[in-house]
């Protein structure tokens, strides 16, 4: 009787175990992700170091610390949110002469929200869609930033806002 007690107790206790998926381990979003691009795609050379770059944070000196994480439960949450303040300008009678000033904020600020999986390597969360790729994850937000004319009178164009982050 004992030892029918103990294999129905193992029995029971493999198939309670067995019977929980291991999403998480599985699950290529799920995790810690630091900011490594932040992209409006103008080619620049803020620092006068003769390298341009799509980039901004090789071109300007703001801290950019931002960590974005995915929990299990459908919660996305940031802590020190790289949000530069962005003035862009499209020069008169050009189509493609920018005058791009960048003004670090000072503090820190985060967010959280929840996030939708969509399929193994997507989630959607802030009217935005990120993608995994290997150990990276871009999100684009369409038509994000405003350039305006060389006054600042009038919107001309906008870009999109592309955010690649590494896992860490």
């Amino acid at each position: 009787m004992k030892k029918s007690f103990f294999l129905l107790l193992i029995s029971t206790c493999f198939l309670v175990f067995s019977s929980c998926s291991n999403d998480d381990a599985s699950n290529p979003v799920i995790g810690s992700w630091k900011l490594i691009t932040w992209s409006i795609a103008i080619p620049v050379d803020l620092n006068s170091d003769s390298k341009f770059s799509t980039n901004l944070l090789d071109e300007i000196a703001c801290d950019a610390n931002e960590i974005l994480s995915f929990d299990a439960h459908g919660l996305a949450y940031s802590s020190n949110t790289f949000n530069p303040e962005l003035s862009i300008s499209l020069k008169d009678d050009t189509s493609d002469e920018y005058i791009i000033d960048v003004t670090c904020d000072e503090g820190s600020i985060g967010f959280a929200t929840e996030y939708a999986q969509i399929g193994q390597e997507s989630v959607s969360f802030n009217d935005a869609v990120g993608v995994v790729s290997g150990s990276r994850l871009s999100i684009v937000y369409p038509n994000a930033i405003k350039v305006y004319n060389e006054t600042f009178t009038e919107v001309v164009e906008t870009k999109n806002l592309t955010l690649i982050y590494e896992k860490n």
